[in-house]
């Protein structure tokens, strides 16, 4: 018997035998297995006394789909008390496809069964209606066409009306002459033809285009714009100059579904002819609003196919526009034409930030190199906000790598100063040569974080905007469509969790009251004391991370930039600023190496950073000790495994996490210390890692026990241990017991890297001597897990 079969078998005997909690994940685990041999056994299961396990039963048995359940899926239908239950048989008679299924679905649509249950105050027969109206529009049940239209009418239905329109258009052309019906009765109500011009959406036909075309000039706004957005999403084209009508509609819904329609046209359609003569009418729009639409609508139009050039000019001729998208749409388009109106965009200091960063970005995709583009460009690296930095610097890198030296610039140049490569300005702002002048007042900065990944960091601090801050700085501009966060530069206390809070409502309150620390104590749990603790450290360098100096900043940007590049003098460069006094410097070329080894991992120069990132893996603070390991799990130095084994015991899990992972790589993707002149003084086998590995699996943090087990299996697989395998296996899966089984399905996914016969003999074992269902369920969910693979294995029930 294969383990796959002894699955089914044991799982069918759960379903039998187990108590309720087994049965359910039992029945479910078997429909997603979409075993047929458990379809008798599932069939039994739909008269369980409890409900939720023939909810699942029947719900497996629709997964599966076999026309063997069909009798038993109708009889429970007609007789089954509970409308929960009947709702899901209904579901699963429509997947399965049962056209012996129509009758006795249309039947309780139109007559509620004397016997089914209210759940308190709800009648749980209108689930079961709308389940089986809609198994019916999977049946094409062409015999409940005039069935279903007749319960649109009844007043007590009015809830159900879009799931019935929904169903006729998808039953025949029939239904869908109805619904076109609905839409054109000017008698009934707005909200009836609304509803049926987004029904109709779901039609290809050229009768419902059609009747949408012409519900655009319907009475009602909310018709006008569903109609709108149903054209939009039948790809219907040739309404594209009816809908540019629609951004002159008196209803701001119409002009907002109008923008909506024509901006999903335009991605869908491209430049066609239709769309070039809406784009000629909506950049000569004299209304600046239209034209900023426009923008935002053509930006992936023209990355497979250029502007016109009379659009490209009305576009030109629009000069009062600064608007980011405009600026993003003229670098996207790929006209020099368009380099002077950027240059000036560009070193307009009174222009949004937002705005001067799609300038210098734009400006680098145009690939001209001339004076004026390299003085704009650095000038821009000394701008008081990061995002135009960061964009200049980009745009320089850009530059470097397909830009071209205008003729006219190569003229002028005979006789005189090269100008200098784009590259080096960016060098030259790494090693500080670039320096930001400083203003008479803080600028209010907009800020892009470049920082590492931090698994730890609350999320919500950085989420805080300081919108009075915005207001005061430039109350003269419009705020672009694209949100940034906005801070001001210096010290900036950060949002704080609710967790913070409350502390720190709890320290204010002791020092007013000088009251001592007990009573604090007695207000607060002994547990919580110790998260608060625990994340003393987090916050404090939460807090550090948001002091950015504008110096600092200019040369982690650059370091930042320079990973784009294998260029030798840039490794050299970067690595030289491993000992940088800045933090987060040093941090940023830790991270620029690593992604240079991993793209690059035959650069010889790589060796040179192995020392120092070795000591900051050692000394650094946090993000540099994780930036560091995986910067050295990539540049392929075994010289760096005994470090990272150290690492495996840090106090900080995140740490531990980056050090599984590292070890990993590098032990698999590592150079050959001989041949590579690696001063290598004691070599660290794979299998040697593999035990430090092991010993992971009972850290108390379940990321790290995932880590170790995804890491495990990467190892294993390739030294055919197969002792040493079974009993990692053995030691991962006991191991979630150990926990409280959230990791459960995590791994579960992480014993599919491992001989799936094997992970399933050894947690098939592990149920069948599971003395409680907790346990089972553990189990049931790993090899559920292990044996399928779904779109959002996270959802589970």
């Amino acid at each position: 018997m294969t383990t796959y079969k002894e699955t089914v078998d044991t799982l069918c005997q759960l379903l039998q035998s187990g108590d309720e909690a087994d049965r359910c994940y039992a029945a479910r685990t078997l429909g997603l297995l979409k075993d047929t041999a458990s379809v008798e056994t599932l069939i039994e299961r739909l008269k369980d006394e409890d409900l939720d396990v023939a909810i699942d039963a029947a719900e497996a048995l629709g997964n599966i789909g076999s026309s063997e359940a069909i009798p038993a899926l109708i009889e429970s239908l007609e007789n089954d008390p509970s409308g929960e239950v009947c709702t899901m048989i209904a579901t699963a008679l429509g997947r399965i496809g049962a056209a012996e299924a129509v009758d006795p679905l249309l039947k309780i649509c139109l007559e509620r069964p004397e016997d089914m249950e209210w759940d308190d105050d709800w009648d749980t027969w209108w689930d079961v209606q709308k389940a089986a109206v809609t198994a019916l529009g999977s049946l094409r049940a062409e015999k409940a066409v005039d069935s279903l239209a007749a319960l649109i009418d009844d007043e007590t239905q009015q809830d159900m009306e879009p799931t019935l329109l929904n169903t006729l258009i998808r039953i025949s052309d029939t239904g869908e002459s109805l619904v076109i019906g609905r839409l054109q009765n000017q008698d009934s109500l707005p909200i009836h033809r609304r509803r049926a011009a987004h029904a109709l959406a779901l039609s290809s036909s050229g009768n419902a285009t059609r009747a949408l075309g012409r519900a655009l000039t319907d009475p009602a706004p909310d018709v006008r714009a569903e109609a709108a957005l149903s054209l939009a999403r039948q790809n219907a084209t040739s309404y594209l100059s009816a809908l540019t009508l629609l951004l002159r509609d008196p209803d701001g819904e119409v002009r907002h579904a109008a923008i909506k329609a024509i901006t999903e046209l335009a991605r869908n359609s491209g430049s066609t002819p239709e769309m070039e003569d809406v784009f000629q009418t909506m950049l000569t729009d004299p209304d600046p609003g239209v034209r900023a639409i426009l923008y935002n609508v053509l930006l992936p139009v023209v990355g497979s196919s250029a502007l016109s050039e009379q659009n490209f000019q009305a576009m030109l001729a629009c000069t009062s526009d600064s608007h980011a998208d405009a600026c993003a749409l003229l670098g996207a388009n790929g006209n020099p034409g368009a380099l002077d109106k950027l240059l000036q965009i560009a070193a307009d200091s009174s222009a949004h930030p937002m705005v001067r960063r799609e300038a210098a970005t734009a400006i680098g995709k145009l690939g001209r190199i001339d004076s004026r583009v390299l003085d704009t460009l650095e000038q821009a690296i000394t701008d008081q906000q990061q995002v135009v930095r960061l964009a200049a610097l980009a745009a320089l890198m850009e530059l470097e790598k397909t830009g071209q030296v205008t003729p006219e610039e190569q003229e002028q140049e005979d006789g005189t100063t090269p100008l200098p490569h784009p590259l080096d300005i960016i060098l030259g702002a790494l090693q500080g040569e670039i320096t930001i002048p400083q203003p008479a007042t803080p600028p209010v900065e907009v800020t892009l974080d470049t920082q590492v990944d931090n698994p730890e960091a609350d999320q919500e601090s950085r989420a805080a905007e300081n919108e009075e801050a915005v207001e005061n700085a430039a109350p003269e501009l419009e705020l672009p469509e694209t949100p940034a966060e906005i801070v001001a530069e210096g010290d900036v206390a950060p949002a704080m969790s609710t967790l913070d809070a409350i502390a720190m409502a709890n320290v204010e309150t002791m020092m007013k009251t000088g009251h001592p620390e007990k009573e604090i104590q007695d207000e607060i749990t002994q547990e919580y004391l110790e998260i608060v603790e625990d994340n003393k450290e987090l916050m404090q360098r939460m807090r550090s991370n948001r002091k950015i100096d504008a110096q600092e900043d200019i040369r982690r940007l650059a370091a930042h930039i320079l990973a784009e590049t294998d260029r030798a003098e840039v490794l050299q460069t970067l690595i030289q600023a491993l000992n940088d006094d800045a933090a987060i410097v040093r941090r940023e070329a830790a991270a620029s190496i690593g992604l240079l080894a991993q793209r690059n991992p035959q650069m010889e120069a790589l060796s040179d950073a192995v020392g120092t990132l070795i000591t900051q893996l050692a000394i650094g603070d946090l993000d540099q000790k994780i930036t560091s390991a995986r910067a050295l799990s990539h540049i392929g130095n075994r010289t760096a495994l005994i470090p990272l084994t150290e690492a495996l015991t840090a106090p900080e899990f995140t740490l531990r996490v980056a050090a599984i992972e590292a070890l990993v790589h590098l032990s698999l993707n590592s150079q050959d210390p001989a041949k590579a002149d690696h001063m290598v003084v004691r070599d660290v086998p794979p299998l040697s890692i593999a035990r430090k590995l092991m010993e992971r699996l009972e850290d108390k943090e379940m990321a790290v026990r995932v880590a170790a087990a995804r890491g495990l299996a990467e190892i294993l697989q390739p030294l055919q241990e197969e002792s040493f395998t079974r009993k990692a296996v053995e030691k991962i899966i006991d191991g979630v017991t150990l926990g409280t089984g959230e990791e459960a399905r995590l791994i579960g996914r992480a014993l599919r890297r491992f001989d799936t016969d094997l992970a399933n003999s050894i947690l098939l074992a592990n149920l069948k001597q599971a003395d409680d269902s907790v346990k089972r369920s553990v189990f049931i969910e790993m090899i559920e897990e292990l044996l399928t693979e779904r779109d959002n294995p996270e959802q589970a029930a």
